[in-house]
């Protein structure tokens, strides 16, 4: 077949980004983020591995689209709305990606080597850093704020993942809860302080 310009398209494109992030995934929940290569995910989606080249320049940005798949799971619209209470919303927030975290295991050392500069990890900082100003921070507490909990975020999901033999699943959520209180608790102190 040759088009109007007497050239013959290319082949067609059977694969997508998409199907590219899905293959990382999978390969994130069954085996951990040392086992998503290159390799793995082109022999997952049935392409040579420069077929996967096609989409991504290399594994960074391949890793990079998969934080960003993940992080694109919080609903940000929720945690918006300045008359409910930010602490309400900062632990809505922290549960949310805790379970988006959990149902990717492996997921957390991933964000931790990301350089969070994608769409998706802008929209939940901005988020974060937006009902902390609702609560009354600077933008400088807001930052440190912001920082902290993401320390016991990702802190205490990655020690969930590296052990979850340690106590059932409710004792981990109950364990996680008692302290993000406690983390809001101190924040709560520093902005009556104000």
């Amino acid at each position: 077949m040759v088009d109007t310009d007497g050239v013959r398209p290319g082949p067609r494109r059977t694969l997508s980004e998409e199907a590219i992030l899905d293959a990382a995934l999978s390969l994130l929940a069954e085996s951990g983020a040392d086992r998503v290569t290159i390799r793995g995910i082109a022999a997952r989606v049935g392409v040579a591995p420069n077929g996967v080249y096609t989409y991504f320049p290399d594994k960074a940005a391949v890793l990079h689209g998969v934080v960003e798949s993940i992080l694109g799971g919080v609903n940000h619209d929720r945690f918006v709305d300045p008359s409910l209470p930010w602490r309400d919303r900062i632990e809505a927030l922290a549960l949310e990606l805790r379970g988006e975290l959990l149902a990717h295991p492996g997921s957390v050392h991933l964000l931790l080597a990301d350089p969070m500069t994608g769409a998706n990890s802008r929209a939940v900082t901005d988020t974060v850093l937006s009902i902390l100003a609702d609560a009354g921070l600077p933008p400088e507490d807001a930052m440190l704020a912001s920082h902290l909990i993401s320390v016991h975020v990702l802190g205490s999901v990655a020690l969930e993942v590296a052990d979850p033999r340690m106590s059932d699943a409710e004792d981990r959520a109950a364990r996680y809860l008692w302290g993000l209180t406690r983390v809001l608790d101190g924040l709560s102190t520093h902005v009556g302080a104000r």
